[in-house]
């Protein structure tokens, strides 16, 4: 099991997410094993983020309907795998943060710039830090499991939840042909949902 002294403080976060990245976010939470719920308002979406290790909610706007915004003065998480796909996000991105991490009696203080590094500082022993090397071991560590019953019922809620605000905006700007993909978009979801549960159970 996974020790409970590591620590990541992100401050001034900000990452623009086009509706793909976003859902590639949400599969990369799926895949290592989060808990994931959404709860909604006119224009913000709050995601909740579970594991064993407690929660983490992270409100997203939406300015448009094809991008959406996280952007936070300060998320502290003391869960390690979410930290690392949020570091990867900002990169991913080219978002900025400075995030703070403190494992093992250190921290590092690494500033993110246009999805670049542009400093690091490792606190306690005077010296820089290899912040990136930091971050691939922990990767590596973090490599992804094949996709259980559980995370795949997970992952197809998230995509019904997903097209139905597709669909919503779909119907609010009267785009006729996009409605009718998403909902054949769901059916197909619907079918495959109600597949995955009688052969593993509800």
């Amino acid at each position: 099991m996974k020790e409970s002294c590591f620590q990541a403080e992100f401050q001034d976060l900000f990452i623009e997410l086009p509706r793909p990245v976003l859902k590639s976010f949400i599969h990369k939470l799926l895949q290592a094993h989060f808990r994931i719920t959404w709860r909604h308002d006119n224009e913000n979406v709050e995601l909740i983020v579970r594991s064993q290790e407690g929660q983490v909610m992270i409100p997203i706007k939406r300015p448009s309907d094809q991008v959406t915004v996280i952007q936070l003065k300060e998320l502290n998480i003391w869960m390690e795998d979410l930290a690392i796909i949020l570091e990867e996000l900002i990169t991913e991105t080219k978002g900025r943060a400075i995030v703070k991490t403190a494992t093992d009696g250190w921290i590092y203080v690494s500033c993110f710039d246009n999805g670049k590094i542009v400093s690091v500082m490792k606190i306690g022993g005077g010296e820089k830090a290899d912040m990136a090397s930091y971050r691939t071991i922990k990767k590596k560590n973090m490599a992804i499991n094949e996709i259980d019953p559980d995370v795949k019922a997970s992952m197809i809620k998230l995509e019904i939840d997903y097209s139905l605000m597709e669909l919503a905006d779909a119907l609010n700007e009267k785009d006729n042909e996009a409605a009718e993909k998403i909902k054949e978009k769901l059916q197909e979801l619907c079918y495959e949902r109600e597949r995955l549960k009688k052969r593993y159970g509800s």
